[in-house]
């Protein structure tokens, strides 16, 4: 399903009057919150599943920025001379180099935000892997903006209605909540299960070879 799939099937389960823009608009919020809720665990639990590579090549400055701001940077390849890069704090870099003259070859790098920058400065072409940080999902967004295997997508509709039951007091009976919270915990253990034993889709974005 695409994003206004799953938001859609929400809505036809939470609410029983006429859709309008108003209850879809807060039914996107329900969807987000249950897929960064997801995610958030999905991505401590299984970051290779979700990791993405890319060639980037810095600027003199020794400055690159990323397509994406990474959650976690797995790994920084120098293609030039085949050395992986120890990806570091500023403050380390202070400590080895605090007036910044050193030259050579790039032998650390920084991430803040999605710009990354290598030390010491200068052009570097790199192979980056690592986990993005999740977007909230757009209205009208495709299948494939969602970082989940397509088996799962379904999921997400379970979270949504925990979402609304919770955003919007009163919706339901308590026993209903404890169903789609029951659905929703077993559903999120499907797909940790899934990962971890790769079956189905994988989420890694393209094959990859860091040299």
């Amino acid at each position: 399903m695409d994003v206004n799939g799953i938001r859609d099937r929400i809505v036809e389960l939470s609410h029983d009057t006429a859709v309008d823009g108003e209850v879809e608009s807060k039914a996107i919020g329900w969807l987000n919150a249950a897929y960064h809720e997801l995610m958030d665990e999905v991505v401590a639990y299984l970051p290779p599943s979700l990791q993405r590579l890319e060639s980037v090549s810095t600027s003199i400055a020794g400055t690159v920025t990323l397509a994406s701001t990474p959650y976690r940077t797995l790994r920084v390849v120098d293609k030039g001379t085949g050395t992986s890069l120890e990806v570091v704090s500023p403050a380390v870099i202070l400590d080895v180099d605090p007036m910044g003259n050193a030259s050579g070859s790039p032998q650390r790098c920084t991430v803040d935000g999605a710009v990354l920058t290598v030390h010491p400065a200068g052009v570097a072409n790199l192979s980056v892997l690592y986990v993005p940080a999740v977007s909230d999902l757009a209205e009208d967004g495709s299948e494939a903006s969602i970082l989940l295997p397509k088996a799962h997508h379904h999921a997400l509709v379970w979270g949504g209605m925990v979402w609304s039951s919770l955003f919007e007091r009163g919706f339901g009976t308590q026993g209903e909540l404890l169903l789609y919270q029951r659905n929703w915990a077993e559903a999120k253990e499907r797909v940790k299960l899934s990962l971890l034993t790769n079956t189905g889709e994988v989420l890694r974005v393209e094959p990859y070879a860091l040299v």
